[in-house]
């Protein structure tokens, strides 16, 4: 037994008992803000579900009878899909090796190379997309490129290189997660047994980080997919040409095509809540929105 005045010593139990105040406010603002989450996406669900006062039909089946509509949702899809999987493969070729070359190699100003990497991660969206279009339109470089190798600017190749703007830098950071997980001791040791830089990173490397670059990947391309700013700056906001799933969703929604324009939004929430999971179960890491 303790002498009066003799600070208490905390036993498992004990402290099990103290920890309950801080457990339960914690716990219920963690869940709190989940059920605000979990609200938003089925109350835009639900809407669909809802009957259409005009026509007496659910919104969902309203969208499903209007052949335009249902065309228009569609072309997005598809060409949300097209870009988005070049964007990935184009964020990829770079991504690997510059997520590799950051996470071995020390250079002069680091810290100035990692703030220009993430740069198009911070910056708002819609100053990416004014940024990339002065370059087009206003520099020299951007100029001639738009001149004499291909036309960007209001393309549906525009959709690919806004998309690839801040694709590309998140393909680095998670890319650069994985390869910081696998430990330099097993290239070093493979350098010792005869190979060579090239053949340690290709050989060991890349097999050990393999779940994580795929799970990198499917980030990225859940990224692309949901470039809106940069994509409605570079490429515009034409229907039928460049209308991506979310530049869709807004000319819908400022139409006045409410079913449509929710319909994109909870395709759009489903297709993130998959590739969450998948990057989860990969084991990826470090994802910056």
């Amino acid at each position: 037994m303790s002498a009066p005045g003799d600070a208490e010593v905390l036993t498992p139990a004990s402290t099990h008992r103290h920890d309950r105040p801080l457990r339960g406010v914690l716990s219920a603002l963690l869940y709190g803000y989940m059920g605000l989450v979990l609200a938003v996406i089925l109350a835009n669900a639900l809407w669909l579900g809802r009957d259409n006062p005009l026509t007496g039909e659910s919104y969902l089946t309203s969208l499903f009878a209007n052949t335009d509509l249902r065309g228009q949702v569609a072309f997005a899809f598809r060409l949300s899909l097209i870009t988005s999987l070049i964007t990935t493969m184009l964020a990829m070729v770079v991504g690997i090796p510059s997520a590799y070359a950051l996470s071995r190699f020390r250079f002069r100003g680091m810290s100035v190379i990692d703030t220009v990497i993430d740069l198009p991660l911070v910056i708002p969206p819609l100053v990416a997309g004014i940024a990339l279009l002065l370059f087009f339109r206003q520099s020299m470089a951007g100029r001639w490129f738009e001149q004499h190798v291909v036309p960007i600017v209001y393309t549906q190749r525009g959709i690919v290189v806004a998309q690839f703007f801040i694709a590309s830098a998140f393909a680095i950071r998670a890319l650069k997660a994985a390869f910081d997980q696998v430990t330099p001791r097993y290239e070093s040791v493979a350098r010792s047994l005869g190979c060579s830089a090239w053949q340690a990173m290709w050989i060991v490397a890349l097999p050990l980080a393999r779940n994580g670059i795929i799970a990198g990947a499917i980030m990225t391309w859940a990224r692309a997919m949901g470039e809106f700013a940069p994509t409605m700056m570079v490429a515009g906001a034409t229907p039928g040409r460049t209308d991506v799933l979310p530049v869709a969703a807004f000319l819908n929604m400022s139409a006045g095509n409410v079913e449509a324009a929710i319909a994109i939004v909870v395709l759009m929430i489903a297709i993130a809540a998959v590739t969450l999971v998948t990057f989860k179960r990969l084991g990826g890491q470090g994802y910056i929105w």
